[in-house]
């Protein structure tokens, strides 16, 4: 096995957020842990001197100059709160060549509009911190920006950070060696479950909330109440007090998507949920999730995971 392992870089910005970063780093650490013998080695770079600044203050010394970050199988840019931070034109020719090296890249919390910088994202879609969608999706508007905790393309994996890093590090360490060694890091970490991509991203509440972040906020908690017996559109926008079509505009501007599609991925990832942890046949759980039959639940499962509830099941 040893053989095989893989290296990892980091490529820290300032004012990079030391969650995210450890969320990935501490995964790596304990995958050779728990498997007696390393499966992954690390390197840590970045533009400034020998250190770089957290947005905490805490000063992460480099283990390596950045071309080495040419060495690794898997790049991560660690971004924080300053985006500005990921649009320099150094960092951008960085990506471009570890890209052209066909070296896969990772970009935490705000990491990702490093890798749609330099236009690795165009036509595709990404995970990124809520808090800065809104900006990045006017500045790349070829890019789509969702509110999934992260997002695994081809060779390009984007989280929107914090806690999430670590669901997507646990689903690639899982592509990498296979499950037996993830189910091992959750026994070690006290993990009683590891997210799906699709997984949406906690929508917080502002302190002083405008009428459309309220509506929003009022329509999901209704949604995620009434999954077993969806309502409609209808019923939602009678309840929040607007119209439907002032539902559906409040939805597109403030997560990207219509109140249906949201709806949707809620009632899908519950399903996902009770496919994972528990023994329901697949038509208790079509039914529990709001489907008038298994042909409807099936495909939308088909369509929204790219493969069947069967084969899902059959992958844990």
């Amino acid at each position: 096995m040893t053989a095989n392992i893989k290296k990892i870089g980091f490529l820290l910005i300032d004012g990079f957020t030391m969650m995210a970063f450890s969320n990935v780093i501490e995964p790596l650490r304990m995958a050779n842990y728990v498997s007696s013998q390393p499966v992954y080695s690390w390197i840590i770079s970045g533009f400034a001197g020998h250190q770089t600044s957290a947005s905490n203050g805490v000063q992460v010394t480099h283990t390596a100059e950045i071309k080495h970050l040419f060495d690794c199988e898997l790049v991560f840019i660690c971004g924080g709160y300053e985006a500005e931070n990921l649009m320099t034109e150094a960092l951008k020719g960085i990506v471009e060549r570890l890209a052209v090296r066909d070296i896969a890249l990772g970009g935490l919390c705000t990491g990702a509009i490093a890798l749609a910088n330099a236009g690795l994202l165009a036509n595709q879609s990404a995970s990124l911190h809520w808090e800065n969608v809104t900006l990045a999706q006017e500045q790349f508007g070829n890019v789509k920006f969702l509110n999934h905790i992260f997002t695994i393309g081809d060779r390009l994996y984007t989280c929107s950070g914090g806690v999430c890093a670590l669901d997507m590090t646990l689903h690639i360490i899982k592509q990498h060696f296979g499950r037996e060694i993830v189910e091992k890091i959750q026994d070690m970490f006290v993990i009683t479950t590891i997210r799906e991509p699709a997984s949406i991203q906690h929508l917080p509440k502002p302190k002083t909330l405008s009428h459309s972040y309220a509506h929003v906020i009022d329509a999901i908690t209704l949604m995620k109440t009434n999954i077993e017996e969806p309502l409609t559109l209808a019923d939602i926008a009678k309840y929040v007090g607007i119209s439907e079509r002032q539902l559906q505009r409040q939805f597109a501007k403030q997560l990207g998507v219509s109140p249906q599609q949201y709806y949707l991925n809620l009632r899908l990832e519950h399903a996902k949920n009770l496919l994972k942890h528990t023994t329901m046949p697949v038509t208790t759980i079509s039914m529990a999730t709001g489907f008038f039959n298994l042909a409807s639940f099936s495909r939308a499962f088909q369509q929204q995971f790219n493969m069947s509830a069967s084969d899902f099941r059959k992958t844990l």
